[in-house]
């Protein structure tokens, strides 16, 4: 992996503890699946806050890649999502909604659902309701059921920079359309 440093800023103030003992870098790195990246990183050598952001440098075609999960061997499908990509259930009601401050992963199907299920059970302690309870334990059985290949559903990806993927166990499941631009669309 290609790494360039762009700036180190030291002595910078902390937004969690005022101190000035915050570093902030800046550098340019070459990963693989997504390319060029800047990466930020700060680190408070008082408070030990930290924090990363990670920006795509090169942008590729727009991609919406839809996989049709319908057996276990589907769950180890790879998935490369950026911090542009947003991924949809809909069978589950599950979105992970772009955000440039998301992070960016790459894993297969299964821990697509893993993630779905730890941000779920979260919820439950959330829940204003017994309605509401019952109806995250109603998704957490549904999203246990997918883990076991006991469920089918739809994972689709969709990308505005055309960093994401998907690649597919057996592509005959795996749909790939390209979208339009924003440019284009303007």
């Amino acid at each position: 992996m290609n790494e360039k440093y762009l700036s180190v800023s030291d002595g910078e103030k902390c937004p969690v503890c005022d101190h000035s003992t915050l570093k902030v870098t800046a550098r340019e790195i070459d990963v693989p699946h997504f390319g060029q990246t800047l990466l930020y990183s700060s680190l408070c050598r008082n408070c030990g806050f930290r924090q990363s952001w990670q920006y795509p440098l090169e942008a590729r075609t727009p991609h919406r890649y839809t996989l049709y999960v319908s057996d276990p061997s589907d769950l180890t499908s790879r998935v490369i999502k950026s911090n542009t990509a947003s991924i949809t259930i809909p069978e589950l009601g599950f979105s992970l909604e772009s955000k440039m401050s998301s992070d960016p992963f790459i894993t297969n199907v299964e821990g697509v659902l893993q993630r779905a299920r730890s941000t779920t059970q979260t919820l439950i302690s959330w829940a204003d309701t017994q309605e509401d309870k019952e109806k995250i334990e109603k998704l957490l059985s549904d999203i246990d059921r997918a883990i076991a290949g006991e469920l089918s559903f739809t994972l689709i990806i969709e990308d505005p920079f055309g960093i994401s993927t998907i690649e597919a166990t057996n592509p005959k499941k795996l749909k790939i359309e390209e979208l339009k631009s924003s440019e284009d669309a303007q």
